[in-house]
């Protein structure tokens, strides 16, 4: 029987622990009854410690090669030790593998009363399946500034998500790529580069830098003149359209295995502070080190923060122009806020009484930049009691919301309490998310629930990233348009015209039962909330997501429209 992605996340962590002296108690236990009872646990173990084995064999007899000079190196013995214990740890293994075996072999000549036990190539099979699942992640996108994907790319990943082999173009922009081997790199675009491995990849145009600590030594960038094998370093590469190489070294040394006229190879070792140019015939000629450094992690984290505080400052004017337009019936901008203030301020500034809110259980959190504030709402009671006390012919709702999963029922963002739909007041409405991940505004109708549904907005990729949403119920034109990230992204005629009706309300909950069902709250983090009491064109809501979105989030797919 083959494992599950869960179990193998699990196997692997225990092994983790295994090797590192650290497994003890009721997780030893857990790892000895796993290796007795399953015949694919014990094929990953053996897999394990071979490959840990050999790591570290390799390890020991490369270190030697990277001490600087005047350090001691390693005693001879200690390499001919792990030599002498790899063999052992792999004879190991098989006994193991043996010894549980013939114990698994025995309890299902019992067991095969019942039912067939599945063949050893099968079983093998979807073992080396199960294991592809969770093996095709190379690196992570773990920074991003001013980036502009090119059609041609394979994907166009978000800031922190996992990427796979494939290739990556950049029309413009910094992107940092951390490899899972240790290794990251800075991709300058306008950029062409290809992800080949946990440990390697490919620059077929424009420029990076890399950075490789010891624990990622042999990380290798292929161009097209030849391959740069990091021996613990830094460097710089440049690649023309003409193929043409620029190789930086500004820490440590780099091996170029490139290839000489006579088409053998060609190796040449480079220092820190040395340069090569490579041309299109392969030769060699060394230059001089640029006087402007390619971007580096430092300087892309720089930038990000800059650009970071440049939004930031925009979006301090626009919510000052907010909270004065007298459209705005509720504004909770979640900032300026102390840790321990329970109460939610409302900022629109155009009434004569301000609904601030109660926070219940939630936390305070970071939102959208450094130091801006946001709530987070984990718990099933967490919530934000508020009051909108006059009815509204037309309206805007919008919020940014953080997922962090999606519940399989409503997931609901702003709500009043409907505990009897017979007695409920004419327009009673709840805004929020189905377990779809469908945009859903709810109200009262005069015979039943009326419901104006969006196409799917929230799959697996916008879980964990900051979304801004926005529900426009115009009485003038009765049109119900949802709006994601700025854009429009589904309209419907109004089914019955009726002013939509909050008051006393709950923000990040559902208030409570509805057809018998439990109350339920959302699990996300907010930042940003408000109520206008007109329906605002395309435009302006365009407007609030361009001035208002953080730092680094590129758009994604284009939007739908049903």
């Amino acid at each position: 029987m083959s494992l599950s992605d869960q179990e193998i996340l699990e196997l692997h962590e225990l092994l983790d622990a295994l090797v590192e002296n650290n497994l003890a108690g009721e997780r030893r236990k857990r790892l000895e009854e796993w290796l007795a009872e399953s015949d694919a646990a014990r094929r990953h173990y053996v897999r394990f410690m071979d490959m840990s084995s050999s790591l570290c064999s390799y390890a020991e007899e490369r270190l030697s090669d990277e001490d600087d000079e005047g350090v001691v190196p390693f005693e001879p013995d200690s390499g001919k030790l792990v030599r002498f214990f790899r063999p052992l740890a792999v004879a190991a293994g098989i006994a193991i593998v043996g010894f549980f075996g013939y114990k698994s072999y025995l309890s299902s000549n019992n067991q095969n009363l019942i039912a067939e036990k599945p063949s050893a190539e099968t079983s093998e099979s979807s073992v080396a399946s199960s294991f592809a699942l969770t093996s095709d992640t190379v690196g992570v996108l773990t920074r991003a500034a001013g980036v502009e994907w090119d059609e041609d790319s394979d994907y166009r990943p978000l800031p922190n998500e996992p990427l796979r082999a494939g290739t990556l173009k950049l029309n413009a922009g910094l992107a940092q790529i951390e490899f899972l081997q240790g290794a990251n790199v800075v991709l300058e675009g306008p950029v062409e580069f290809e992800l080949s491995g946990p440990n390697e990849g490919a620059l077929v145009l424009g420029k990076l830098r890399a950075n490789v600590p010891k624990v990622a030594k042999g990380f290798s960038i292929d161009t097209p003149k030849g391959k740069v094998v990091d021996l613990g370093t830094e460097f710089g590469l440049n690649v023309e359209e003409d193929g043409v190489t620029e190789i930086y070294v500004y820490v440590g040394k780099v091996l170029f295995e490139g290839k000489d006229r006579d088409a053998e190879l060609a190796f040449e070792e480079l220092e820190a502070g040395e340069a090569v140019f490579v041309d299109q015939k392969g030769n060699l000629t060394w230059i001089d080190m640029p006087s402007e450094p390619f971007f580096g992690t430092a300087d892309l984290a720089y930038r990000s923060m800059e650009e970071s505080q440049r939004r930031h400052s925009a979006w301090v004017e626009l919510s000052e122009e907010l909270a004065a337009d007298p459209r705005n019936s509720l504004y909770f901008t979640f900032d300026d806020h102390r840790s321990w203030s329970r109460i939610l301020r409302d900022d629109a500034q155009s009434k004569k009484e301000r609904h601030d809110g109660a926070i219940v259980g939630c936390k305070w959190s970071e939102g959208r930049w450094p130091g801006k504030g946001a709530l987070s709402f984990a718990g099933e009671n967490d919530r934000v009691h508020l009051k909108l006390p006059k009815p509204l012919r037309s309206a805007t709702l919008a919020s940014w919301v953080r997922l962090n999963e999606i519940g399989s029922v409503m997931n609901p963002i702003v709500c009043s309490p409907i505990k009897d739909p017979k007695v409920a007041t004419l327009g009673t409405a709840c805004w929020g998310i189905d377990g779809t991940g469908r945009i859903v505004l709810r109200a009262k109708g005069v015979d039943s629930m009326i419901k104006y549904v969006s196409s799917v907005a929230f799959r697996k990729e916008r879980i964990g990233q900051w979304t801004h949403l926005s529900t426009t119920y115009d009485a003038d034109k009765k049109m119900v348009s949802h709006y994601v990230d700025g854009r429009p992204f589904s309209r419907e005629k109004m089914q019955e015209n009726l002013p939509l009706f909050f008051g006393k309300s709950e923000l990040g909950h559902n208030g409570g039962k509805y057809k018998g069902k439990p109350s339920h709250g959302l699990h996300a983090s907010i930042d940003e909330f408000f109520v206008f009491n007109e329906a605002l064109g395309e435009e302006e809501i365009r407007r609030l997501y361009e001035i208002g979105r953080p730092y680094a989030l590129p758009p994604r797919l284009a939007p739908v429209l049903p």
